[in-house]
């Protein structure tokens, strides 16, 4: 061997460890480049990618002389020595590229382009196939000779040797970050749990493991594909109005559900052209093809059998994502149904109205399944009519009215069933029939206690229906809404009779007189008329019986009036008792209560105090009596009042005369008395007198002072020193001064009644102004009044004094005239001490 062989021997064995220790592409380019330089004077290298069989190569790299159109290789590659020598599977060595084709030899244009002068074309060849093409150019003509021919033989093949360790070692670890990706998109697809992001989800899972120049998700509904996703170079494109290619693999792909990997040769295929490829897997949901996954890439992005696989267990784990998600929107409509029905539980249980309560249950289902309008109908009528009670968005208009017709609405859900309608003008009153939108609709019949309660309709654009989930959701709901409306008309029907009974109360409350609702226990009602009169309080008198009002003397009338619970009106007149003991006449009219089928229930008592009629009627007979006791008495004063006249006249002629001493005084006495006389039969006739008493202002000091007069005789007779105090500025009141005689008349009477068997007889009457009032006492040292009867001394009929004695009017009449009077009259008594009244007037101003 040779020096310069056994050199080149040495060169090649240094160029193969070099070319061992390269792990990757780039460090081969280098450790190529510096053999080239060093060992064999190169002043560059080209290396192109050769698929014989597909009839392709591609420029991949180049150093030292650049060849300014790598891009021209595809044309003339296969057409000049390159694919000469591929063909051949045999180095090709040129020295002088010019005189190799000026010798009609086919040389690549590329090269020429590239000032190449002398050029070793070497086939990168590993087990018998050629790989690629190793270029080694020169600038000027270069001859090579055995030994350079056989070493750039051996770097070509140690070069394809360590290409495809390079390419292996490339591979692995790309095989090992695309599992690191498929286990990272794996992870990601666990995560989905809602079927509305799964579709983008999966996007993004299959770009993290095999980018694509697309991506499509092709979601299957209704038995028909539609694509929901849709990314191109890795960002999101419309769905909607992206292109789609041949959808015939996809179609098939769905169809058997087995992952297909087709290369286009030709256009035929959309937007899919030569040499793309394109990817399909199913994405399995148990049995079923939910969906399908598509990559489209490039020629110079091909797909490989790698791909293929990565896609398709992701596809089988979306699969798995999808049927996840599918549980978990099964457990999310679960648990919004549940709170769904919890919330319709709890607007029917909080709600005051009907109405009130369907437009919070519409509020509630706006949550659940959102639509443009909704209307709740419900039969609250008596003819069972639907009346919409609550409704929003476009189905506000139909609030408050009734379809056109009830059989209309029966006849769309003739059988209890939810039912979807493409046109509700037939559920519209017949006014609002042309302008309700023509829109698609849910009718769902409201079912509780085996009654139809009501309806549902839930309104969406044709173009929008309902989706199923949200339909069955509204079906879980049905129940809900039915028993919600049930116990909401309950409610109504409750409210309506607690109104009613409220009605009956309120005007039971504003009658005036008693009235008690009485069953076979005792009283089941009194008005607050009854309470007044009685003194009890309403719970008191419900807590009685009514014979426990009745005096003793009256009781078998009032037990025969709530006994046996007659069947016909009655009426009764018995002596009532208070709670402080007092006594009053009333007369009672009972009336039957019984219920819808005729049971008697009990009675209905009315209650009227007759005081103030048996009062009139015993003023009536007084006043009669009066009249004719005054039209005696002015008979027999105006007999009097003549001849006393007469006497006094002929007294004063007398008187006149020439008289003695002992028959002036004698004379002036009968003077006197028969004067005092006329005064008294005047006082009698001015009380007497049978006329219309007029109104005007009153001398008080006047008037106690005619009164006094009057009863003079029996007060002197009885022994009582009358003590007057007047007041000086003889204050006057607005009235009737017969009556306010006739009051203070009866006070002095009842005064000398009370002191006729006492030691001290003193009657003081005093009157003074205090204020704006008028202030009257008259105070006496009679035996005094006890507290029993001090309670009842002004009611009528009642006295003390013996039968014959007293009427028991004098106080209550009395009563009456101060009261309309505007004023009051009190009674202080102490027994054995005395009696004072008091009687306060309204004032004249002065």
């Amino acid at each position: 061997m040779s020096s310069r062989s056994a050199h080149l021997s040495a060169s090649l064995a240094r160029v193969a460890g070099a070319l061992a220790n390269a792990t990757t592409r780039e460090s081969l380019y280098a450790t190529l480049a510096h053999v080239l330089e060093t060992e064999l004077r190169a002043d560059g290298f080209g290396l192109y990618s050769v698929d014989l069989e597909l009839g392709r190569a591609r420029f991949e790299h180049q150093w030292g002389v650049i060849v300014p159109s790598p891009a021209r290789i595809s044309r003339d590659f296969w057409d000049s020595f390159l694919g000469e020598s591929v063909r051949a599977h045999r180095p090709l060595f040129i020295e002088d590229v010019v005189e190799y084709a000026n010798a009609g030899r086919p040389v690549a244009q590329h090269v020429l382009d590239g000032q190449v002068r002398a050029a070793a074309l070497l086939p990168l060849v590993v087990e018998g196939r050629v790989q690629g093409m190793l270029t080694v150019r020169y600038l000027s003509p270069h001859r090579f000779d055995e030994p350079t021919r056989d070493l750039l033989a051996g770097l070509a093949t140690q070069y394809a040797l360590a290409q495809r360790n390079a390419d292996a070692r490339d591979e692995l670890e790309q095989r090992a970050q695309r599992l690191t990706a498929l286990a990272r998109a794996q992870q990601r697809l666990t995560q989905l749990s809602r079927e509305d992001t799964l579709p983008n989800g999966i996007a993004e899972a299959v770009q993290l493991v095999v980018p694509a120049a697309r991506c499509d998700v092709f979601i299957k509904r209704l038995n028909a594909l539609e694509r929901v996703v849709c990314l191109e170079q890795g960002q999101m494109a419309s769905a909607d109005f992206a292109p789609l290619a041949d959808l015939a693999l996809v179609e098939a792909t769905a169809r058997s559900g087995v992952a297909r990997l087709v290369s286009h040769l030709q256009e035929d295929a959309g937007d899919i052209g030569a040499g793309w490829t394109e990817l399909c897997a199913p994405v399995r949901d148990g049995s079923r093809t939910a969906g399908v996954i598509r990559l489209l890439a490039p020629p110079h992005q091909a797909f490989d059998n790698h791909d293929f696989e990565l896609i398709s267990i992701l596809a089988r784990h979306a699969g798995t994502a999808v049927e996840t998600a599918r549980l978990f929107t099964l457990q999310d409509l679960q648990r919004q149904r549940a709170e769904g029905a919890a919330e319709v539980a709890r607007v029917a249980l909080h709600a005051r109205q009907l109405d009130e309560g369907a437009t919070e249950l519409l509020h509630v289902l706006d949550r659940f399944v959102p639509s443009i309008g909704k209307a709740i109908g419900v039969a609250r009528g008596r003819d069972g009519m639907i009346e919409y009670v609550a409704a929003s968005g476009t189905l506000d208009l139909l609030r408050g009215h009734r379809p056109a017709s009830v059989d209309g609405l029966l006849s769309i859900t003739p059988h209890g069933n939810a039912v979807a309608c493409t046109d509700i003008s037939p559920l519209a009153p017949g006014t609002l029939q042309a302008t309700l939108q023509n829109e698609w609709a849910f009718v769902l019949p409201l079912i509780a206690r085996d009654r139809t309660l009501g309806v549902l309709i839930v309104g969406t654009p044709h173009s929008a229906p309902l989706s199923r989930h949200h339909r069955i959701t509204l079906e879980r709901l049905s129940a809900s809404l039915a028993l919600a409306l049930d116990a909401l008309l309950l409610d109504e029907e409750e409210r309506l009779a607690r109104d009613r009974e409220q009605l009956l109360a309120t005007a039971l409350t504003t009658i005036n007189h008693p009235i008690f609702i009485l069953d076979r226990v005792g009283v089941r009602y009194a008005n607050p008329a009854a309470a007044r009169e009685y003194g009890w309080s309403q719970n008191e008198l419900m807590e009685m019986r009514f014979e426990q009002l009745v005096v003793d003397g009256g009781a078998p009338a009032a037990a025969s009036a709530v006994a046996g619970f007659e069947s016909h009106g009655r009426a009764a007149h018995d002596l009532h008792r208070r709670r402080d003991g007092t006594e009053f006449p009333a007369a009672v009219a009972a009336s039957p209560l019984t219920s819808q089928d005729g049971e008697l229930l009990g009675q209905v008592l009315s209650v009227r105090n007759v005081s103030q009629e048996r009062q009139l009627e015993e003023q009536m007979r007084h006043t009669e009596k009066m009249v004719a006791v005054g039209e005696l008495v002015a008979g027999v004063a105006h007999e009097i009042n003549n001849p006393l006249t007469g006497i006094s006249a002929f007294a004063q002629i007398l008187l006149e005369d020439h008289l003695t001493d002992d028959h002036r005084e004698s004379i002036s006495l009968i003077k006197k008395e028969t004067d005092r006389a006329k005064d008294v039969i005047h006082d009698l006739l001015l009380f007497a007198r049978n006329t219309e008493r007029d109104v005007g202002p009153v001398d008080i000091n006047d008037a106690l002072g005619q009164v006094v007069r009057l009863r003079a005789y029996p007060l002197r007779s009885g022994g009582v020193d009358v003590r007057l105090g007047l007041d000086p500025s003889g204050p006057r009141v607005s009235g009737d001064a017969q009556k306010l005689q006739q009051v203070l008349l009866n006070i002095i009477g009842n005064a000398e009644y009370a002191m006729r068997d006492r030691p001290e007889r003193v009657l003081t009457l005093n009157t003074r102004r205090q204020g704006d009032q008028v202030v009257i006492t008259a105070a006496d040292t009679g035996k005094g009044i006890p507290i029993e009867v001090q309670r009842r001394i002004f009611e009528p009929f009642f006295t003390t004094k013996p039968s014959g004695v007293g009427t028991g009017l004098g106080l209550s009449v009395s009563y009456g005239i101060i009261r309309a009077h505007g004023g009051t009259i009190a009674v202080e008594s102490e027994p054995d001490v005395g009696t004072t009244i008091t009687i306060v007037l309204p004032a004249l101003p002065v």
